[in-house]
């Protein structure tokens, strides 16, 4: 169980329901939102929530989105995501809405656009947010990358399932614990320390990449977020997947929104392998 130690309080009302658990919004706070279409707090509604979310309803920049292939522009001019992350302690944190992973002190930077964008922290969505031609994968990892102006770059890398990754078999014991607690979300958190987590298989060398201007996927909807989705789909177990997802009460990725005339550019180094039909 949470104990008084772990237990984070937010300050906003309880609202969980069998058909959709609502959480505070992860940054900066406001009100709970949930998953389930048609529900009062669901997708759909969450511009109507509170006029802090308003963009999630009236962006234009909106995230997640469908990326089609053959409509991707090349752009070898694009930067090559090249970035060492350092092994560092760690806090897997479960709000009942995603599991997040924080970390101590600084691990590690990527240049985007010229700019340094430090590696804040990663989520994960299951299924994936954004989908490519259509498909939904049963799982994305959100690289979450912070410059010193507050802009924010993505690095969103997609999973199939298939043999173990082997960055996984570090957080066994934790999403173990973590799924025995019995939070009331909305109230506190499920906190698990990671004393040392190694990044290294994280940094591979990235390759190929959509990339495209767009927004949080979750409340507030912030846009002016640089998104960069790997073409390369990586494997995940079976086991893996529902260690993940076992501390959640069900699905938290959101609908794919429209492109409204934004262009997704695609690098493709030499010898870099794509996962799809471009």
């Amino acid at each position: 169980m949470v104990s008084s130690s772990r237990a984070v309080v937010v300050v906003v009302g309880l609202l969980v329901a069998a058909s959709s658990l609502a959480v505070a919004a992860s940054d900066g706070g406001g009100p709970t939102y949930g998953y389930t279409a048609g529900s009062p707090d669901g997708p759909e509604n969450w511009g109507k929530l509170s006029p802090a979310y308003k963009l999630c309803g009236q962006g234009k920049q909106q995230s997640p989105i469908d990326i089609v292939t053959k409509q991707a522009v090349p752009n070898a001019n694009l930067d090559t995501l090249n970035r060492t992350y350092a092994a560092t302690a760690a806090t897997l944190i479960n709000d009942g809405h995603d599991i997040t992973m924080t970390f101590e002190g600084k691990v590690g930077t990527v240049m985007v656009n010229g700019k340094a964008y430090s590696f804040e922290k990663m989520h994960w969505h299951s299924p994936s947010d954004h989908t490519i031609n259509g498909q939904r994968f049963p799982l994305e990892l959100h690289l979450v990358h912070r410059s010193a102006d507050g802009a924010l770059a993505v690095i969103g890398i997609l999973y199939q399932l298939g043999a173990p990754d082997s960055f996984y078999y570090q957080l066994k014991r934790q999403l173990g614990e973590m799924a025995k607690d019995r939070c009331s979300f909305g109230e506190e958190e499920s906190h698990e320390g990671v004393a040392l987590i190694h990044l290294r298989s994280l940094q591979k060398r990235t390759g190929s990449y959509f990339r495209y201007t767009g927004s949080l996927t979750v409340p507030p909807c912030t846009e002016s977020v640089v998104w960069s989705v790997l073409g390369k789909v990586r494997q995940i177990s079976k086991e893996q997947l529902q260690l993940l997802k076992a501390p959640l009460p069900g699905n938290d990725a959101r609908p794919t929104q429209p492109l409204n005339g934004r262009t997704v550019q695609f690098y493709n180094p030499p010898n870099s392998t794509v996962s799809f039909h471009m």
